[in-house]
């Protein structure tokens, strides 16, 4: 009797091993796809994966990520809901929710998913960003607040630096644009945006030594 039981603990648990071991395989395969920009076929694969492991969260997410990409925002919106009130959720569960809201032209839900991500994620730079580039886009300049709390909380993420210097060059305080520039180029020196900021700083110096009241 106990080896019998024994034999069949052994083959449940065998069994558990090779299904998580396929869900895993199937997530690299839909993560392949991905790359490639095939959502389509990201998406089936990733159907298959979540149908092994219902609760695999980055499966999930990466099931969402894929209809947000692919523009199917209703079914994007249909997993990342459950998602954003589950206990093991990340901020990037919260920042994608917020962005499908806004796709979907819905800034009011997305800024309640951003503040309630910020609740559970005080330190999370990423959501302080996206929470200001909400707020700029609404001609709210309050913004400035959320990217220098980023800067604050989270001082190794570097967009709040990126938007900060931007956000500063269009006001008459060249300094600040040139400190946030200047500490952006330090954390991303060849990043996309590198030549960008370079030139708002080449520009905020200019400015800067050309005023009489330096």
């Amino acid at each position: 009797m106990m080896k019998r039981l024994g034999i069949s603990l052994f083959m449940l648990l065998f069994s558990v091993a090779v299904m998580a071991q396929d869900a895993a395989q199937l997530h690299e395969t839909a993560r392949e796809f991905m790359r490639q920009g095939d959502y389509s076929n990201a998406i089936l694969v990733l159907n298959r994966a979540i149908k092994m492991q219902p609760s695999n969260l980055e499966i999930a997410k990466d099931l969402g990520l894929n209809y947000y990409f692919a523009k199917d925002y209703s079914k994007a919106l249909d997993i990342y809901k459950p998602l954003i009130e589950r206990a093991d959720a990340d901020d990037q569960c919260f920042q994608i929710a917020g962005d499908i809201y806004l796709a979907q032209d819905n800034p009011k839900e997305c800024e309640k998913v951003y503040k309630k991500g910020l609740k559970k994620f005080p330190q999370s730079g990423a959501l302080y960003n996206e929470f200001g580039e909400l707020l700029l886009a609404q001609k709210d300049y309050t913004a400035i607040k959320q990217w220098e709390k980023g800067i604050e909380m989270d001082p190794g993420f570097s967009k709040n630096y990126y938007n900060a210097c931007k956000y500063y060059y269009f006001t008459t305080d060249k300094v600040w644009s040139i400190l946030y520039g200047e500490i952006f180029l330090n954390i991303e020196p060849s990043g996309t945006t590198a030549p960008e900021i370079k030139n708002i700083v080449s520009e905020g110096y200019k400015k800067l030594f050309a005023d009489t009241d330096l």
